[in-house]
């Protein structure tokens, strides 16, 4: 039995239909699987390079406490001793919950056996000094627990390398999967043309062949009258069809971007570690001359006697040196932010009260506010205090990016993204700026990456990594009418830091 024309096109528009879903079923799967292993290498690959570097940073907080205990045998440095050494353990054990290689748990293992022998050597010095014994007491402190220190500081080293060298493993991994996803990509459309023009000739030639025979047929019976239109299909299934392959495709688009942006998040990562590693050098290249300089200075101190003009002089000395540990401990906490404190917030009202702290500077800058604020019933789940810097962080370039006057509009919405089940929060921040500079859009984000010549560069760095944190992200790029917009995405349901 011969089929109809109608018919003869929904067979042949399924079967393109059905091989091209199943192409495109298949490039989720796998691309959704992709990112979910990027994702959790990513997390534990981060999270144990952070365990590494606060043990190291730990170690370093310890390092003088016993010569200044020997300089004026004031309890106090006993008891922050204890306290570093409680904090030391914590982030011992931290790494070793997080272990991926043998290497690392032999790296560890060491660790905490010269970890120990330090503490035996810290308990002796203690002992001697208490029993009047304070030259005994120093030599076992320069002669023993420095070298126990640097043995145990050497392996905190390897082991930050270890984990930087796995995180770029990571890294070379995800761009595989990126190239292998690109060419399956590829290959769909290649597969979408072959199939296609296959198809289409097919149709053509069972459309056509029966309207050539309905038109001679007709010719035949009534001489020169000629039927010229035959309704072949209706237009709208058509639509349809596209409607539903334009969805897959953007579908798949979707899924490819996100992967792109796991591997953005990766190099910043490794960016922020590169960093952290840095850090703890220049605490432990710092620390070591000012420990030696403010020994020195005591020992001064309690030679001059009661000269006072020359205590004053020193006392002076002294005060700037703790104003250098101070600075020196202010970059520290820049490497190793808070953990978020998530709680259930109302995010319309935390941008009023911010905005409300921040109506003088807009007013003195001659700046129109507008706000657009979606329900007030919304509330996400996060940290309020790192949150209000995030917006004031923003806000505040935005205002200095608009020296002669402007319009500042915040905008906020509830969206639902493709890929994703739940909704998310959306706030806009448009200023009437500058702009973002060509030379820095792809590293705004980074560390002391900055236009302004009094500033350091570290407000968009901390502002993404409070983000990253709640789980979220943010996008900015230029208005094509002027100026900049930062939009932040902050999920709506219950998180937890890894």
């Amino acid at each position: 039995m011969k089929l109809r024309i109608r018919p003869r096109m929904l067979i042949g528009f399924s079967a393109m239909s059905g091989l091209l879903i199943i192409v495109s079923i298949l490039a989720i799967l796998y691309t959704n699987r992709m990112q979910r292993n990027s994702t959790r290498i990513l997390a534990e690959n981060v999270t144990s390079l952070k365990s590494a570097e606060e043990l190291e940073i730990a170690l370093l907080d310890m390092k003088g406490l016993m010569g200044y205990y020997l300089l004026d045998g004031n309890n106090q440095w006993l008891d922050i001793f204890d306290e570093k050494k409680i904090t030391f353990y914590t982030w011992l054990d931290s790494a070793q919950k997080r272990t991926h290689v043998e290497k690392e748990v032999t790296i560890l293992k060491k660790i905490d056996e010269t970890f120990q022998e330090y503490l035996k050597y810290k308990e002796e010095v203690e002992r001697l000094f208490q029993s009047h014994q304070p030259d005994l007491a120093e030599k076992i402190l320069i002669d023993n627990m420095r070298d126990s220190f640097n043995d145990i500081y050497n392996q905190c080293e390897e082991l930050l390398l270890l984990n930087e060298i796995l995180m770029n493993q990571t890294s070379l991994s995800i761009s595989k999967d990126n190239s292998s996803i690109n060419q399956i990509m590829v290959g769909i459309g290649i597969i979408g043309v072959i199939a296609g023009l296959a198809l289409g000739l097919v149709l053509a030639r069972s459309i056509l062949h029966p309207i050539t025979e309905l038109v001679l047929k007709i010719k035949s019976a009534t001489g020169e009258a000629v039927v010229e239109k035959v309704d072949v299909a209706e237009v709208s299934e058509i639509e349809n069809l596209n409607h539903f392959v334009m969805d897959l495709v953007e579908k798949i688009k979707q899924t490819n971007q996100d992967l792109e942006q796991s591997q953005k998040m990766l190099m910043r990562s490794e960016h922020l570690a590169s960093l952290g590693r840095m850090s703890a050098g220049l605490a432990h290249e710092i620390r070591n001359p000012l420990t030696a300089i403010k020994m020195l200075i005591f020992s001064l101190q309690k030679e001059m006697g009661n000269e006072s003009e020359k205590k004053q002089d020193f006392q002076v000395i002294v005060e700037e040196i703790m104003r250098i540990e101070k600075l020196l401990q202010a970059f520290l906490d820049f490497a190793r932010p808070p953990i978020p404190n998530f709680t259930s917030i109302q995010m319309n009202n935390l941008i009023r009260s911010t905005m409300t702290l921040l109506d003088p500077q807009l007013r003195n800058h001659h700046i129109r506010l507008s706000q657009k604020l979606d329900r007030d019933d919304t509330t996400i789940w996060g940290d309020e205090e790192q949150l209000k810097m995030v917006l004031i962080n923003i806000i505040l370039n935005a205002i200095q990016s608009m020296e002669k006057g402007g319009r500042l509009t915040i905008k906020t919405a509830n969206i639902r993204l493709p890929n994703r089940a739940e909704t998310v929060f959306r706030i806009s921040i448009e200023d009437t700026g500058h702009g973002i500079p060509d030379e820095i859009k792809d590293s705004i984000y980074n560390p002391f990456v900055t236009t302004k010549e009094s500033g350091m560069g570290l407000g968009l760095s901390i502002t993404n990594q409070i983000i990253q944190n709640h789980h979220g992200w943010i996008v900015a790029k230029n208005n094509p009418k002027g100026g900049a917009i930062f939009t932040i995405f902050l999920p709506q349901t219950k998180v937890e830091m890894a």
